[in-house]
């Protein structure tokens, strides 16, 4: 049986290859227009996979940015998956100015859908809390509750952190601050059953906000205990929030 690698086809990465090369992006929507679906999904993959992690941030960007408004269904995730770990490797910055032009192109509600799909891919990678909170600016996520929907996804560290600052926001709603712990609680249960690995840092982190916040319909057996003198900078300083967080 021959196996098909839809992930790859030579005289289509040849052509591809051959626009990359010369920097002929006039070029590009016509010739991926000229293909039939399954070579166009093939030629996806290999300007993912294949081409964009050799370029620059400038070139990276320019692709990125025709095809995403081009067919933002087909590329918008191909785009963030491909540049997910050139954030990760420094590559790409959330200070190029292709990246800001893109968010910018975004505005509007006709592309929230696209933002999503791409903040659900970068947040993981983001490794500083400034970071994530400047990637939900650059693509307009500045209600509190909608950034939250999207860290409780994110999940790590850093998402943790930027949780308990958003949260800050809606400190006046306890209801809605318990709610969000006992969500967490429910993910490290459902988690700790089918990994068979326990979710320590949601079940520590729903304690954390139980002690911040000063939910007392939070009940349940914690074994993260906190003391007065260690809240002052929890939501300050994300070395002392790390390293409370993860000491049981």
């Amino acid at each position: 049986m021959i196996v098909v690698d839809q992930h790859y086809h030579p005289t289509i990465y040849a052509r591809l290859r051959q626009i990359f090369d010369g920097g002929d992006w006039d070029a590009l929507l016509p010739y991926l227009s000229s293909l039939s679906n399954a070579h166009f999904r093939t030629a996806g993959y290999i300007i993912g996979e294949r081409l964009l992690p050799g370029v620059s941030a400038d070139i990276f960007w320019d692709v990125a940015t025709r095809l995403i408004l081009w067919q933002p269904k087909a590329f918008t995730v191909t785009m963030a998956k491909a540049a997910a770990p050139l954030f990760a490797a420094s590559t790409l910055s959330l200070s190029d100015d292709g990246l800001h032009r893109l968010a910018a192109s975004l505005d509007g509600d006709s592309h929230l859908l696209d933002c999503q799909k791409l903040l659900m891919q970068w947040l993981p990678v983001i490794t500083e809390p400034a970071d994530m909170e400047q990637l939900f600016d650059l693509f307009h996520v500045s209600e509190p509750r909608r950034r939250v929907e999207f860290l409780l996804r994110a999940e790590g560290l850093t998402s943790a952190f930027v949780l308990l600052r958003t949260l800050r926001f809606e400190e006046h709603d306890r209801q809605y601050i318990t709610d969000i712990c006992r969500q967490l609680i429910r993910r490290a249960s459902v988690s700790t059953s089918s990994t068979g690995h326990a979710d320590s840092l949601s079940y520590n982190l729903a304690s954390l906000l139980r002690t911040y916040f000063d939910l007392p319909d939070l009940r349940g057996i914690f074994s993260l205990t906190l003391q007065p003198y260690e809240l002052s900078r929890l939501d300050t300083d994300f070395l002392v929030f790390k390293r409370i967080i993860t000491k049981v």
